[in-house]
């Protein structure tokens, strides 16, 4: 995998598509220009999840342009290695975040996150605004 590609978590698209200004959406703007953009399933469907009718069509128009990573057997194990390391520290991450960042570990790609649970994973490459 392309060490320039930037998994771009859900925080950041929700940001991006309701503000539609700022740094965060510069900042999306420009990876989605390079192609350096890439989703995943989590993302995706949390951001089908919860958008608007009318937002539909022209945000599964963009999504289906990007890079897109699938999950391997590798990045649930390394998760659940991550979730189970981390709750012995007395630490709750979303299982769904954990899975993010290994899938972003194992591929050796950045996250732009503007979600703090990533902060937990040290090894992982995120991108700051």
């Amino acid at each position: 995998m392309n060490k320039d590609y930037v998994l771009i978590d859900s925080s950041v698209w929700i940001e991006y598509f309701r503000k539609g200004e700022g740094e965060i959406f510069n900042l999306v703007d420009r990876l989605l220009d390079s192609g350096q953009a890439v989703l995943c399933g989590i993302v995706e469907m949390e951001i089908l999840a919860g958008i608007r009718k009318n937002e539909r069509t022209m945000i599964k128009d963009l999504f289906s342009a990007l890079h897109y990573l699938e999950f391997s057997r590798k990045d649930f194990s390394v998760a659940g290695e991550k979730l189970n390391c981390l709750r012995n520290k007395g630490i709750t991450v979303p299982s769904t975040d954990c899975l993010i960042a290994a899938l972003a570990i194992n591929r050796k790609i950045a996250v732009l996150t503007l979600d703090k649970h990533f902060n937990h994973f040290k090894e992982l490459k995120r991108v700051t605004v």
